[in-house]
Order: C-alpha cells, then sequence, then structure tokens
C-alpha cells in the first residue's frame, strides 16, 4: 500500500515555481552575479510589487524576486528600510491585521510610480554597477513588468481556491500563454 499523498498543497506548488524561476534566471546569469540595484530602483520595485494589492514584506521580497526572474532579491531589511521611507513619505499605507503588518499603495504612490515609468521609459539606461549578461529586468518595458507582477497572486488564487477542471483549464491556458511567449522571442 503507498503511503503518498493525492492532496495538493498551494503553498508547495508556489515556492517550487518561485524556485524553478530562480534557478532558471541564475543558469543565464554569467558567474552568478546578482545585481544590486540602488536605492531609488528598490523603492519604485517596492511600489510596483503593491500596485496588484497590499503585501506583507516578505511577500514583496519574492513579489520583486519572481519579477526579477531570481536575478535580484532585495533583503528584508533592504525592503523594511525602503518601506519605512516609503511610508514617511506618504506613497504607502501601513495596518496592521493580526499579527501581520501590510503595506499597500496610497494615491500619491501610484502617481509616483506612474512618474518613475515615466522617467524609466525615456532613460532606460542601467547603473554601470550592475553586471548582466543578457538579463536586464530593470530595463524592461514597464507594462510588461505590470502584467508580470499580476501573475503570481492569480496562479496562488487557483492554486488554493481553483477545481482539479479550473486548474487543468488553468494549465492548458499557461502552456499556450509560454508557446506563445516563445513566438514573441522568436521574432527578429
Amino acid at each position: 500500500m503507498s503511503t503518498t499523498s493525492n492532496s495538493f498543497d498551494p503553498r508547495q506548488a508556489i515556492e517550487g515555481l518561485f524556485g524553478y524561476v530562480k534557478d532558471m534566471a541564475s543558469n543565464t546569469l554569467k558567474g552568478g552575479i546578482k545585481a544590486q540595484p540602488d536605492e531609488a530602483r528598490l523603492e519604485v520595485a517596492v511600489l510596483a510589487a503593491l500596485e496588484s494589492g497590499a503585501k506583507t514584506a516578505t511577500q514583496i521580497v519574492k513579489s520583486i524576486s519572481l519579477v526579477a526572474g531570481g536575478t535580484w532579491a532585495p533583503t528584508d531589511g533592504q525592503v523594511n528600510k525602503a518601506l519605512t521611507k516609503l511610508t514617511v513619505a506618504e506613497f504607502v499605507a501601513a495596518k496592521t491585521k493580526g499579527d501581520r503588518k501590510l503595506f499597500s499603495l496610497t494615491k500619491t504612490g501610484e502617481a509616483e510610480l506612474e512618474s518613475a515609468r515615466d522617467k524609466m521609459a525615456e532613460a532606460p539606461s542601467v547603473s554601470p554597477t550592475m553586471n548582466f549578461s543578457n538579463l536586464n529586468w530593470m530595463s524592461c518595458e514597464p507594462t510588461f513588468l505590470k502584467a508580470a507582477s499580476k501573475l503570481p497572486p492569480v496562479m496562488f488564487d487557483v492554486a488554493q481556491t481553483a477545481s482539479r477542471e479550473q486548474q487543468a483549464r488553468a494549465a492548458e491556458i499557461l502552456d499556450k500563454a509560454r508557446h506563445e511567449l516563445h513566438k514573441v522571442l522568436a521574432e527578429k
């Protein structure tokens, strides 16, 4: 008799996804060098991570890491420092829910994020201290980053609340999307 379980653990699936993305990204970097954006770019990344909804500091770290394809994962300390600065500037609001501190984007923060995106679109250069091979997420098209940052929460929702049939349909959609993205990359 088998002792394995057929139950699905969404946390394990999400952690597996994070690990896979990090592994794939680290394999594309020369020498495993990771980017270290300056404080201003970290603050923009934090604002962008909050655009899809309220998050804890740990969730912000994971969101940034996922969107960065694992090429950069700020520390909890770096994110907390940025959150403190953004809260003082009233770009971010903090509230305690149970034993968790949730951060959310304010209207002023939304305007600041749009302004930062406009500036990045005008001058998409990357600091010379960021030694990337061909993976340059900090100069990505802002609409791509915005769309990519919205995918993990939906995937978590599907993993957590969808029926098996809905999960199977979602898997088909993800496979089609992956195929279409490969087609985009093949365009010259």
